[in-house]
């Protein structure tokens, strides 16, 4: 009987013991599998940033599908040679042109009988203003416009007496105007006559183009500026003086090899880019600039001439690009 239960127990611990074994054998199979499937995965996901990102292998470039060219109506156009005009931006108000306003005074000393005209009327030269009586032969006579305009002064009533050496009726033709610029002393040697000027009038509209007709010698003590000044036509009357305006004088011209426009430029890791075309690729290029003016920038360096850069809906490209770098980071 004791023989029958030893021999049990060693059969016991037997089983066991292969049972352990067999255990471990699973056990380390299922991590080597694991590890190989994780490795897998793992060049899967590598593959999936070689091929997942088309267009976006090589940092700074952009390659769109024609459907997504057509989409995103980016504006082509040439680097070229071109001619950048600088500015200066002043700050005026508009006047009556005193070389067109008239001052009308009676001839002689007497009663004013009649009154035809009153403030803000327009006239023609020869209209009858008013009607005199005068105090020393008791005849009357009539004051007459020597200018076509409007009537903006009126210091004259019927019954009033009236001297010889006072205005009664100031004339004024508005069919142009004068617009007085203020010029900061830093800036006087910038500013001569014959400089081209445009004149903001009021937000929105198209500016007005004239030219520098007067520099004025003095300064102003009160508040260190210069004078300077543009004649401006007011065919209509639609401008009014007394109001202020905003203008800018064309203080020099360059004539530059390489020049592109500014809406083609962006910001990108701090560095001043644009995108050159090739094909549906799009290369953002690093680019040193110089002069500028409203419309258009010299190109030092970063673009020669003859290349198709984007010049307008280039934050897309700029945009794509972000999303790519954010892509990888992931």
């Amino acid at each position: 009987m004791k023989q029958f239960l030893f021999i049990g127990l060693i059969l016991l611990v037997a089983a066991l013991g292969g049972w352990s074994i067999l255990n471990l054998k699973l056990s380390t199979g299922g991590a080597a599998e694991t590890k190989q499937a994780q490795g897998n995965k793992d060049e899967g996901h590598a593959d999936g940033d070689e091929h997942g990102h088309k267009g976006h292998g090589k940092e700074g470039y952009v390659e769109l599908t024609a459907e997504a060219l057509k989409n995103a109506n980016l504006k082509i156009e040439e680097a070229a040679p071109a001619k950048i005009k600088t500015t200066l931006s002043l700050y005026g108000k508009m006047a009556a042109n005193e070389e067109a306003v008239v001052h009308v005074m009676p001839r002689y000393p007497g009663v004013v009988k009649a009154v035809n005209k009153r403030l803000g009327d327009s006239v023609q030269k020869g209209d009858v203003l008013a009607v005199v009586e005068n105090n020393d032969s008791l005849r009357s006579y009539e004051i007459r416009s020597d200018l076509s305009g409007t009537i903006t002064d009126k210091s004259v009533t019927l019954g009033e007496v009236v001297k010889g050496d006072i205005a009664i009726f100031v004339i004024s033709d508005l069919s142009t105007v004068w617009v007085d610029l203020n010029v900061f002393r830093q800036d006087f040697l910038l500013l001569k006559k014959g400089q081209a000027v445009d004149v903001q009038v009021e937000d929105g509209a198209p500016p007005i183009r004239s030219t520098i007709s007067y520099v004025s010698p003095f300064g102003a003590e009160s508040t260190q500026t210069m004078l300077a000044r543009t004649v401006i036509y007011n065919p209509n009357g639609d401008l009014r003086p007394g109001l202020f305006v905003t203008a800018k004088v064309q203080t020099a011209e360059k004539k530059v090899p390489v020049a592109v426009k500014l809406a083609a430029l962006q910001t990108l890791n701090n560095r001043t880019i644009l995108f050159v075309q090739e094909g549906r690729t799009f290369e953002a290029k690093e680019v040193k600039l110089g002069v500028k003016d409203n419309e258009q920038v010299e190109v030092i360096s970063g673009i020669l001439p003859g290349e198709q850069y984007v010049a307008g809906n280039s934050f897309i490209l700029k945009a794509e690009i972000g999303k790519s770098e954010a892509e990888h980071e992931h």
